[in-house]
């Protein structure tokens, strides 16, 4: 009985023993994961007694033993940023103990959070992966991976010069100088970034445009003609190009006779108001010329443009225009000039209710003012109106761009000299005219968030679509007049 009692118990302990056994060696086998950053220390292995440890790459990490201590086991340092391998024997143990050990900087456990992709730094190339909540948190990764790659790559580049200066066995100082100034330059060269992680945002982004040319027209103008004549004698001011001959009425001066004598009193300012006063028994003629014009034009653009998050999306209203090029051996091509309002925008997108939008418009006219002749043909100048700026706006958000004001004014006083300078009398004999343009040129931007229309979703009507009739009655509104419902034939009212 005790013998049964015996067997019975030692074979229940045998298999606690393997029991036990398994998980140890099934745990030895799979690699364990171990984070720290640039500089922190972190104990591994306590209470094994190790009998070998190695690592894969020193410049990454150090191991010291931690002698004195009855649990034993390893301290493990950070050195560089970057990933390596570590495994450690235990005595009477075949199998190693595996890490895999990440080392990352103290910037990038401040700049990275949750949600933020992840960065793994292997030599001088850095890997960012994942999914970034915003596109503020993948341009922490990225700079992140530019760090830590630059780090990785100098930690590398001492190494390496340490180790030539040792084997060389710094026979020379000049050597070993020369090693550490390339190691600086290994650290200062531009690091290697792959970027294969995503933005969990939407990326099509449609931007409501109106476009809004405000043009004011202020005109003044004043002239005088002053005519006299007595007993053959005649004296008279008149506006340039406003006189040529004149043909008096039959008075009893002139003998009831109609004669031409003396300039035509034609109006000072053709386009103007005119007061005339003329007697004809006196010989006297005066015409007043007064205009004074106001005028105010709106012209309105509303175009709505789609553009990926990063990329560029145009609109122009206008032209363009053929400008002759002379080329080599007389030879002339034709290049068109475009003119107009345009507008050039780039939306990226930040976060699902952010959004940067780079805003380029442009107004331009042709100024056949200050054209130029080539090759007989008469080409005309472009006065152009232009502005870059970058915003950021919130989804369905507007932003107004304003102040792109042209102002021309124009000032010609054409006077008789002497007398035009004299006080109240000098009117009489000067023409005056003012002139002002103004033209203002304002954008307003709404940027959305869209999507596409789903799969076998019902699309939305098209304009006209509702009231144009597929084989409609054609003969009924002919013949029906107002009579009939349509309005046209095909189409309803």
């Amino acid at each position: 009985m005790k013998k049964r009692i015996f067997a019975c118990g030692l074979a229940a302990w045998l298999c606690m023993a393997s029991l036990a056994v398994a998980p140890a060696s099934e745990a030895a086998d799979a690699p364990q994961t171990v984070d720290i950053t640039v500089g922190s220390q972190q104990p591994l292995a306590l209470g094994h007694t190790l009998t070998r440890i190695a690592i894969g790459d020193p410049t990454v990490a150090d191991v010291l033993i931690i002698r004195g201590d009855k649990r034993g086991g390893v301290l493990l340092i950070g050195k560089s940023p970057g990933s390596t391998n570590l495994m450690l024997w235990e005595r009477n143990h075949d199998t190693p103990m595996s890490y895999t050990v990440n080392v990352t900087s103290t910037a990038a456990g401040a700049l990275l959070g949750p949600g933020a992709p992840s960065v793994k730094t292997a030599g001088d190339t850095a890997l960012i992966s994942g999914s970034a909540a915003t596109m503020e948190q993948h341009q922490r990764a990225v700079a992140v991976a530019q760090v830590e790659a630059r780090a990785h790559a100098a930690a590398q580049a001492e190494a390496r010069a340490h180790a030539a200066a040792l084997g060389s066995g710094l026979d020379s100082g000049a050597g070993g100088k020369g090693g550490g100034a390339g190691g600086s330059a290994a650290g200062d060269a531009d690091a290697n970034v792959v970027d294969a992680s995503t933005v969990a945002t939407r990326s099509v982004v449609q931007v409501d445009v109106r476009v809004v040319e405000l043009s004011r027209s202020v005109l003044k103008q004043i002239g005088f003609n002053f005519y006299r004549q007595n007993n053959g004698f005649s004296f008279g001011t008149f506006a340039p190009s406003a006189a040529t001959s004149a043909t008096l009425p039959p008075t009893q001066i002139n003998g009831g006779v109609s004669t031409t004598v003396g300039p035509a009193l034609a109006a000072p300012i053709s386009s103007a108001f005119n007061l005339v006063f003329n007697s004809a028994s006196h010989g006297i003629f005066s015409d007043l010329s007064l205009m004074e014009s106001n005028n105010l034009a709106r012209v309105l653009a509303e175009p709505t443009l789609v553009a990926l998050s990063g990329q560029s999306a145009s609109f122009l209203a206008g032209g363009e225009i053929p400008v002759p090029v002379p080329q080599a051996l007389g030879t002339v091509s034709i290049e068109y000039k475009p003119y107009g309002v345009g507008l050039m925008l780039t939306p990226t997108v930040l976060s699902p209710q952010r959004i940067a939008l780079k805003v380029a418009p442009e107004a331009s006219e042709l100024d056949f003012t200050n054209a130029i002749t080539i090759n007989g043909v008469s080409v005309p100048a472009i006065t152009t109106r232009r502005a870059d700026t970058t915003v950021e706006l919130g989804d369905g958000e507007s932003f107004l761009i304003g102040g792109l004001i042209d102002r021309e004014t124009i000032s010609n006083v054409s006077k008789v000299p002497l007398l035009g300078d004299l006080p109240i009398i000098g009117a009489f004999f000067k023409q005056v005219s003012y002139s002002q343009n103004d033209k203002e040129l304002v954008i307003i931007v709404t940027p959305h968030l869209v999507s596409p229309i789903a799969k076998g979703a019902a699309l939305p009507t098209t304009p006209g679509e509702q009231s144009e009739q597929r084989d409609g009655a054609v003969w009924r509104s002919v013949l029906g007049g107002i009579v009939s419902p349509d309005a046209a034939p095909g189409f309803s009212k």
